[in-house]
C-alpha cells in the first residue's frame, strides 16, 4: 500500500514538473517572440520615438531688434507666428475627456480640413485618433504658420473651445518671423538672414540685433518641434538692440519709382541710385535693380551693386584727375588745350573723344568730357612724377576702403605706381583700368558739394534699447578736418560741374529753379577682358541746390538698350537725376526760397483738397500757417476754398475698403495694405480713382488698382 502511494506521488510530481516545464517553455517562446517583435518588427518605430522624445537644455532665441528709418518708421520687425499642435493624451485622462473627444472629434476634423485645405476631414480624424490611441502627448497638426488673427480663429474650433488649453490639448508653438512693413522697399539694403546668407543691415548688424539668447529645458516632441518644460535652471533671453538707419522712406520711394521707370525704358542690365545728405554723409536712399524674368516688372533687388560692384568708372573719374592737376599746377580755367582731331595715340593704344573738339579750354575739358584733353593735361602735369598723382588720390579717399557699415564693401582697385605700365597713368585718368564702387565715387563728389570736406558715408545712426542710445555711430564717423583741396581749386571744380549742366554734356537737365551741378560718365563695358564699342556703363553724379547743396546723388545704368540714340549718360542717367531732384525739392519745404511781395490773386482764390495722414497734419499747418486742429490720430479731409479752410475727420469702417482718393501713393499703399489688400498703382501724384469702391467688403489678397495724377 505504501508502495502504491509513493508511486502516485512520483507520478504527480513528474506531471507537475512537466507542466511547469511546458509553461516555462511557452513563456520563453512568448518572450523571444516579443523580443523579436520589438527589435526587428517595431524596432525602427520605437527607436524613432526614443529619438524624437527626450528632454535637454536648449538655447532660447532672444527677440530680434527692429530696424527703423530716419523718422522712426518701421523697416523690419519680428512678428509672432504659430504652428498648431495637439496634446492627444489629455483626452485619455478621464471619462469626461473621453466623452468630449467622441462628441466633437468629427467637428474638429471638419474645421481643420476646411481651414488648412490640405487633407480631408477623415485624414485629420484618423491622424488624431491614432495619436490618442498610442498615448502620444504631442501631434503637429499642420506646419503652416498662423498669424495672431488666425490663432484666435483656430482657438474657437470645436473641442478646442471647451476649456483651458491644458485641458483641450491645443498647443500653439510660437515662431518669430521677420516682417518688412514696406515690402520690397530698400530690400537689399535693409537686408535679410536666409539660408545662412546674411546681407544688408540685417546681416552687418546681426550681433546688435540678435540680442543674447537664454536657456531652458525642452522636451522633443517630434523631429522639428520642442516644447518647454518646467524644471532646471533657466535664463531669460535679452532682446536685441533697435537699429536706426538714415534712410528716408519718402526719398527712397522717389528713387525706386524713378529708377524703375528708367530701367523699363532703357532695358539696362542693372541700375543704381544713391542719395547722400551732403553735410552729414547720411545715406537717404539706395536702390539696386537688376533683370529678373520672374518679377512682374522684369526687375528686382537681388544684389547691392551700389556697395559691392566695382568697375571702370568712366568719365566721372576725370574730376579727381582734374582736381589733382589743378592742385599741382594751378591751371587757369581759360588755358587752351589742343585736342586735335579727337584722338590720342600712346604706344599701341588710342583714346578718342565722342567727336573732334579742336582747341578747348581747361574748363571745357570737364564740361565737354574730353578724354583727349584730360590725357594731354595729365601728361603735362604728372608724366614725370606719376606717384604724385597716386598720393593725391589717396588724399581724396580714392585708394583705401571706405570701411562702410554694410559689409562687404570692396577696396578700390587702383594699382600702385611701381606696377604701372605705359598706359596706366593716362588711361586711369579718364576712368579706365581701375575699379570703383558707386558708393566710393559719390563720397568724393559729396566732398566737393560739402565745401571740400570729405565725410565718411553712414547708413546707421544709432542702436537703442527703449529710449536709451546704446551705440552712437555718428560719434565714430570719420570726418576730415582739412578740405581735399585749396579754396581756389574747389571754386574752379564747382564752376566746371555747374558748367556741365548749363552748357556741357548735361545741358538737357538745366533750367531748374534750384540749380544742379554734376558730371556725366560713359564707359565702355568689358566683356571677356575686352572693351566692347557700343556697350556702355552710364552714370551721372551731382548735387543740388547748386548754391547751398543739401543732397548728392549718383545714378548709374549698365548696358542701356532699346533706344539707338540713348546709349550715353546725357540721355540715360542725367534725366533720372533731374526727376529725383525735382521730386525731392518739391517735398522738402526747407529747400524752397521764400517769396517776397504780394501773393497773386489767382493763388488767393485757389481751391485745394487733400486727404492728410495724421502724422503730416502738424507739418502742414506749421509750414503754411493754417488753423491748427486737434490731433486724435484720425485722417483728415483738408479743403481750402479761397481763404476758407475746412477740416473733416475721416473714418474707415472695419472690414471695408477705405477711400484713398486724394491721398498720395505712400499713404494710399499704407492704408490699403493694412487691410490685407494688394495694390497696383499707375501714374504719379495723388489718387484720383480706385477700382474697388470705398465701403465694399474686404477679403484677403483682394487686388485693388489705383490711378494717380
Amino acid at each position: 500500500m505504501a508502495k502504491v502511494k509513493r508511486q502516485n506521488i512520483r507520478e504527480i510530481i513528474t506531471k507537475r514538473f512537466i507542466l511547469f516545464f511546458v509553461v516555462v517553455i511557452m513563456l520563453f517562446v512568448v518572450l523571444v517572440f516579443n523580443l523579436y517583435k520589438i527589435v526587428f518588427i517595431n524596432g525602427d518605430t520605437l527607436r524613432n520615438d526614443v529619438f524624437n522624445t527626450y528632454i535637454k537644455e536648449r538655447s532660447v532665441d532672444a527677440t530680434r531688434g527692429n530696424i527703423y528709418s530716419d523718422d522712426g518708421s518701421l523697416l523690419a520687425t519680428s512678428l509672432p507666428k504659430y504652428r498648431l499642435g495637439l496634446d492627444p493624451s489629455v483626452y485619455n485622462r478621464n471619462a469626461t475627456s473621453e466623452q468630449k473627444f467622441k462628441e466633437h472629434i468629427d467637428e474638429l476634423a471638419n474645421a481643420l480640413s476646411n481651414f488648412f485645405q490640405d487633407h480631408t476631414a477623415e485624414e485629420y480624424k484618423n491622424k488624431i485618433v491614432s495619436a490618442k490611441k498610442n498615448g502620444k502627448n504631442y501631434l503637429l497638426l499642420n506646419n503652416r504658420l498662423l498669424d495672431f488673427q488666425e490663432r484666435k480663429k483656430v482657438a474657437k474650433f470645436p473641442l478646442f473651445n471647451l476649456g483651458e488649453a491644458t485641458k483641450t490639448g491645443i498647443v500653439f508653438d510660437k515662431v518669430n518671423v521677420r516682417y518688412a512693413p514696406f515690402g520690397q522697399m530698400a530690400y537689399r539694403t535693409v537686408g535679410y538672414l536666409k539660408d545662412k546668407v546674411a546681407v544688408g543691415i540685417e546681416g552687418s548688424f546681426n550681433a546688435e540685433l540678435k540680442g543674447t539668447p537664454g536657456k531652458g529645458l525642452f522636451e522633443k516632441m517630434d523631429k522639428n518641434t520642442w516644447r518647454p518644460v518646467e524644471g532646471g535652471e533657466e535664463s531669460v533671453p535679452k532682446p536685441g538692440l533697435d537699429i536706426y538707419s538714415t534712410l528716408d522712406i519718402n526719398i527712397q520711394d522717389i528713387v525706386e519709382t524713378a529708377l524703375m521707370k528708367a530701367m523699363t525704358t532703357y532695358e539696362g542690365d542693372y541700375g543704381v541710385v544713391i542719395v547722400m545728405e551732403t553735410t552729414t554723409g547720411e545715406i537717404k536712399a539706395i536702390s539696386n535693380l537688376s533683370k529678373n524674368a520672374n518679377s512682374p516688372t522684369g526687375y528686382s533687388e537681388s544684389f547691392n551693386y551700389a556697395i559691392r560692384e566695382a568697375r571702370d568708372p568712366g568719365s566721372v573719374f576725370k574730376l579727381p584727375s582734374m582736381m589733382a592737376m589743378l592742385e599741382e599746377a594751378d591751371l587757369p580755367l581759360d588755358m587752351p588745350v589742343s585736342t586735335g582731331n579727337g584722338k590720342y595715340h600712346h604706344y599701341n593704344g588710342t583714346m578718342s573723344d565722342s567727336h573732334p573738339m579742336g582747341t578747348i579750354s581747361v574748363a571745357q575739358v570737364i564740361e565737354s568730357s574730353s578724354n583727349v584733353g584730360t590725357m594731354v593735361l595729365m601728361k603735362k602735369v604728372f608724366a614725370s612724377k606719376p606717384a604724385k598723382f597716386y598720393d593725391y588720390l589717396r588724399k581724396f579717399h580714392l585708394i583705401e576702403s571706405l570701411h562702410f557699415q554694410i559689409q562687404p564693401n570692396p577696396r578700390p582697385n587702383f594699382p600702385v605706381p611701381a606696377k604701372w605700365d605705359a598706359f596706366q597713368l593716362l588711361w586711369s585718368s579718364v576712368g579706365y583700368s581701375t575699379q570703383y564702387s558707386p558708393l566710393q565715387l559719390i563720397s568724393f563728389y559729396n566732398a566737393i558739394a560739402n565745401n571740400g570736406y570729405w565725410v565718411q558715408p553712414i547708413i546707421v545712426s544709432k542702436a537703442t534699447r527703449a529710449d536709451e542710445v546704446v551705440i552712437d555711430y555718428r560719434a565714430s564717423q570719420v570726418r576730415d578736418q582739412t578740405p581735399l583741396c585749396s579754396p581756389k581749386t574747389l571754386e574752379k571744380i564747382q564752376s566746371m560741374l555747374e558748367g556741365v549742366v548749363t552748357k556741357g554734356t548735361a545741358n538737357n537737365i538745366k533750367g531748374t529753379s534750384y540749380g544742379i551741378a554734376g558730371k556725366t560718365g560713359t564707359a565702355q563695358r568689358i566683356i571677356n577682358g575686352r572693351y566692347i564699342p557700343g556697350k556702355y556703363y552710364t552714370s551721372f553724379i551731382g548735387y543740388f541746390p547748386v548754391k547751398k547743396p543739401k543732397y548728392t546723388i549718383l545714378v548709374s545704368i549698365d548696358n542701356p538698350q532699346g533706344h539707338a540714340e540713348a546709349t550715353y549718360a546725357r540721355q540715360v542717367t542725367a534725366p533720372v537725376f533731374r526727376e529725383i531732384s525735382d521730386n525731392i525739392y518739391l517735398r522738402d519745404m526747407k529747400l524752397h526760397r521764400k517769396l517776397a511781395g504780394t501773393i497773386p490773386d489767382s493763388l488767393n482764390k485757389a481751391s485745394l483738397s487733400h486727404t492728410v495722414h495724421p502724422m503730416d497734419q502738424s507739418i502742414l499747418y506749421s509750414n503754411f500757417g493754417l488753423p491748427k486742429v486737434e490731433e486724435d490720430g484720425s485722417w483728415l479731409q483738408f479743403k481750402m476754398d479761397k481763404q476758407l479752410v475746412e477740416n473733416t475727420p475721416l473714418s474707415f469702417p472695419a472690414k471695408t475698403v477705405p477711400n484713398v482718393v486724394g491721398m498720395n501713393l505712400r499713404d494710399a499703399i499704407f492704408t490699403l495694405e493694412n487691410r490685407g489688400l494688394k495694390v497696383k498703382a499707375n501714374g504719379l501724384g495723388t489718387v484720383v480713382s480706385q477700382s474697388v469702391p470705398a465701403g465694399s467688403p474686404t477679403r484677403k489678397n483682394l487686388l485693388l488698382q489705383i490711378q494717380l495724377q
